[in-house]
């Protein structure tokens, strides 16, 4: 389990991280990313969004909770995500008690919402391996796991896709990151 405190003081490194990823690269913007370049780990608020079922989007600009539960590969590719909230350290335990939050976090599981995510939306996506590497992937390369085939040749030798959560950015009402997040 994660000692309280240690999640919350992770986040602001985790973020620097994350920024000095999109930050590299010369006065012409940001420097590339190939598929499966390592990514740094995801930084995590002290909770994602909550869902609003009413909305007819995933819901305001924001991060969210979400499981990845489908696809289709037709004219316009989508994956299919089953957005929840998380909870994380502190404000996990504050709000659901400490036996709703084994390692550290807890999921409220309603409302909930199944969310169509174009792949061609996605501007930036990672996901992580069991030995708790982050990869950089594209849209379409993980609709390609998701749907069961094999990693493209660039992934790792060992690299295997599993099925963790994902922390999705919402910007504009529109899904642009989805960031995969190792859990025990």
């Amino acid at each position: 389990m994660i000692g309280r405190g240690l999640l919350a003081k992770a986040v602001p490194v985790l973020a620097a991280a994350s920024a000095a990823l999109t930050a590299c690269g010369s006065d012409e913007g940001p420097a590339a990313v190939g598929l499966y370049d390592r990514a740094p780990v995801p930084a995590v608020p002290d909770r994602t969004a909550a869902v609003d079922p009413d909305l007819t989007t995933v819901g305001v600009d924001g991060k969210y909770w979400a499981e990845l539960t489908g696809w289709s590969d037709g004219d316009r590719p989508f994956l299919i995500f089953r957005v929840t909230q998380a909870l994380f350290a502190d404000t996990c335990t504050a709000q659901l008690g400490e036996g709703e939050c084994p390692n550290d976090y807890g999921v409220i599981d309603e409302p909930s919402k199944l969310v169509d995510v174009p792949v061609a939306e996605l501007q930036s996506v990672t996901v992580v391996s069991e030995q708790q590497q982050n990869f950089a992937i594209t849209g379409d390369e993980l609709s390609a796991l998701a749907g069961g085939a094999e990693p493209a040749a660039a992934a790792p030798q060992a690299f295997a896709f599993v099925e963790f959560p994902f922390l999705l950015t919402v910007r504009d009402s529109t899904v642009v990151e989805a960031q995969q997040i190792w859990v025990p």
